[in-house]
């Protein structure tokens, strides 16, 4: 439910999170991939946030360090209030615009100690376990949660720590899971109800893919570098007759809180992170079956394995939504995601800008995932722009455009969006693993000079994009309305995009120029060959200062 939220001072807000929508909650989508077994050697978190309706701006922000005493970070919503130390860490967030009246809802957070939270992933336990653990109504929120940690956690570990202690004291007003990492190791928390929880240190071998369910397993509670459960967990299940072990004597605490309950929304989510990253370790789909969080990938994971994790709606199997009488089914891809992000984490990078993450505004499915290193410290004004309805300067709102004429045919329009901004994509994740390089050495060198070089990358690549995502917004309503008129035995037009000239010839090795006495006319050169292509012909236009040409030109480069 909406609820009402007081306006606040610029102050206030740089120490206040508060709840977003709770139903959306309930259609996230969580991603863990281990160091050790992700192609680029990092640690990898990722969600997607989901909240309906589909026309749901979200704001990007730097909430820089503070030394002063006697802050307080406060939830209007509940009247939650909670002290902070005397310094608090800078760290980035991801919120809610203010008009939706119901808080902050800091998505996703990573601050300048390295340490990246992603929250939350919404869950339940079945109707016995919420008997036993009421949540309590004025207790710790999912919005607050994440600020929570950035301000005041040195370490992922600490990260932990401070939230269980403050569900100790304050109680929880829902049951959520978290992932939180560091350079060091990550942790999934799930808070159970008001006051019961789990923390399991992720295993850097494994992979881990969930949907809305609770998904901690076994747990030994003698291994406390491990495990971290609550004093009355395990008595609390055992009073109320829900404690289900394995055949070792061991707890099995989603089984326990759960029940036999699993819900096909939730759980075909977890089970198609299987089939992408690891197939051989599951069969056919199963209700009952309770997916284990961690698993070995069949291979390394790479980054655009994780995004193509969150454009997934089960093609291929038997639940694909194209399919008759799958139309119901909960994908991981739908069109009430308003952002998703996913944080890499890197071991050789310094503290204050280990972490890269990637912000899909509008969703995974038809916008591109862009870069910004941690160490940001300011924010470009697209990112911030408030308010309910369209604007044109509005980050979020240049890509939900193209993602909400996207969703109207996913059959028509989907392959050529998601088309045109995988060669951007690709494109970014060459350069951004070029740019760790730069912006290590340049830490080492003037910090000064590396910070201004990471706002400065993060605003260029975030007005390209835009830039680019309004060619590909008008050539699709074009598309889109040329369809709406078509009837009979005219069939309609499969969309087919033009893509950046200077994009494609690059990826295919060629160097691009122009020569100032032709402006029309761009030269591309790869070794003795060369190749010119003249604006206004065969296809090929200029707008907002780049240059298009079909498709089938650039494959065949």
């Amino acid at each position: 439910m909406k609820k009402q939220f007081k306006q606040l001072s610029a102050a206030t807000l740089a120490l206040t999170m508060s709840l977003g929508v709770t139903s959306g909650a309930f259609a996230c989508t969580a991603t863990y991939v281990g160091k050790n077994v992700s192609a680029d050697g990092t640690t990898i978190i990722a969600r997607s946030e989901d909240i309906s309706p589909s026309d749901y701006n979200k704001l990007h922000y730097v909430v820089p360090a503070s030394d002063q005493p006697g802050q307080v970070l406060v939830d209007d919503i509940n009247g939650f209030t909670y002290p902070l130390p005397d310094h608090t860490y800078k760290y980035t967030t991801m919120q809610d615009h203010t008009a939706a009246g119901d808080g902050l809802y800091a998505a996703v957070c990573v601050n300048d100690q390295g340490v990246a939270v992603t929250a939350t992933v919404s869950a339940s336990g079945c109707a016995a376990w919420k008997e036993v653990d009421p949540t309590v109504e004025t207790g710790l929120r999912e919005a607050v949660l994440p600020a929570l940690v950035a301000a005041t956690s040195a370490t992922a570990k600490e990260g932990v720590k401070t939230l269980l202690a403050t569900v100790d004291e304050y109680g929880s007003e829902a049951g959520n899971i978290i992932l939180i990492a560091d350079q060091t190791e990550a942790w999934i928390v799930e808070l159970y109800g008001g006051h019961q929880y789990a923390a399991q240190k992720l295993d850097p071998d494994m992979v881990a893919v969930f949907g809305n369910q609770f998904m901690i397993g076994a747990v030994d509670s003698q291994d406390t570098d491990t495990f971290i459960l609550s004093k009355d967990l395990l008595s609390t299940l055992d009073k109320a007759g829900l404690t289900v072990k394995d055949e070792d004597g061991n707890v099995l605490l989603a089984q326990s809180v759960c029940g036999k309950e699993r819900s096909d929304g939730s759980n075909m989510r977890t089970w198609i992170g299987h089939v992408l990253l690891a197939p051989s370790s599951v069969e056919d789909y199963k209700t009952e079956v309770f997916y284990p969080l961690q698993y070995a990938p069949d291979e390394k994971v790479t980054l655009q394995q994780v995004m193509a994790i969150y454009q997934n709606r089960y093609e291929g199997t038997p639940y694909d939504l194209t399919l008759e009488g799958q139309e119901g089914n909960r994908a991981i891809a739908v069109s009430t995601t308003p952002d998703t992000h996913i944080v890499q984490i890197y071991d050789e990078l310094p503290k204050q800008s280990a972490a890269v993450t990637w912000l899909a505004m509008g969703g995974g499915e038809h916008a591109p995932f862009l870069p910004e290193f941690s160490g940001i410290t300011v924010i470009d004004p697209a990112y911030a722009v408030e308010g309910e309805t369209y604007t044109e300067d509005s980050a979020y709102w240049a890509f939900k455009k193209v993602c909400g004429l996207a969703d109207v045919n996913r059959a028509l329009y989907s392959k050529g969006v998601q088309d045109f901004w995988a060669l951007e994509q690709d494109t970014l994740i060459t350069k951004t693993a070029a740019q760790v390089e730069t912006v290590k050495a340049l830490y080492t060198e003037d910090s000064a000079a590396a910070e201004q070089f990471v706002n400065d990358t993060a605003a260029a690549t975030l007005q390209d994009a835009m830039a680019k995502s309004d060619a590909l917004y008008q050539e699709l309503l074009t598309t889109v309305i040329h369809n709406s008129g078509v009837t009979g035995s005219r069939k309609p037009i499969v969309f087919a995009p033009s893509v950046p000239l200077r994009t494609a010839a690059e990826a295919k090795g060629y160097t691009v120029s122009w020569d100032a006495a032709q402006p029309d006319t761009v030269i591309l050169t790869l070794g003795s060959t060369v190749k010119t292509v003249t604006l206004g012909q065969d296809g090929a236009y200029a707008f907002n200062g780049f240059a298009y040409v079909p498709a089938a030109f650039a494959e065949e480069l």
